[in-house]
This record gives structure tokens, C-alpha cells and sequence, in this order.
């Protein structure tokens, strides 16, 4: 038997959420996914904004925590980053 679990009963919200953005290094990369995400979430600190650039320095992920408080605010950050062309990837 197989059981269909919808992600909007995972997620308590309002919480706090981390999301991951990955992409090539660049000088706008961070400034692009936390603009976006503040968006969404205006009241994102940049001191919530975390960076971690790979072993040979081409590629760099931005860590973003922000107060969520529905499921739809998450799907429109991820879907506005989706779309960037500076993002590869998102966790």
C-alpha cells in the first residue's frame, strides 16, 4: 500500500528554512538569490546568507535561512530561482 505524501504536510509552518542555490562562481551570485528571496521574504538578514565555494573554486553555493510561512511563499522563491540563469541547481 502506497501512501501519497504531500510536502505542505512535512513543513510546520511558519519556521524557519534553509534553502540551497548552487551555481558557477560569480560576483552577483549571492546578491541574486538572496534579492530574490527577499521577495518573498523581506525580512531576510544578509547575516542569514551563507557561502561555500568548491574544492577548485568554480562553483559556489548560497545557503539562504528565512522565515517561511506557507508553502506557496517556497514555491514561488523556488520557482523565480528555477528560472535565473545564474542557478544550476537548488536543495
Amino acid at each position: 500500500m502506497t501512501r501519497d505524501l504531500h510536502t505542505e504536510n512535512l513543513i510546520d509552518f511558519p519556521c524557519d528554512y534553509r534553502l540551497k542555490a548552487m551555481g558557477r562562481q560569480s560576483e552577483t551570485l549571492e546578491t541574486t538569490v538572496l534579492t530574490i528571496t527577499r521577495k518573498y521574504a523581506p525580512d531576510t538578514p544578509q547575516d542569514n546568507v551563507e557561502l561555500k565555494h568548491s574544492s577548485k573554486g568554480r562553483f559556489v553555493s548560497v545557503n539562504v535561512t528565512f522565515h517561511a510561512t506557507s508553502m506557496e511563499q517556497l514555491h514561488n522563491i523556488y520557482a523565480e530561482l528555477k528560472d535565473h540563469p545564474e542557478i544550476l541547481m537548488m536543495l
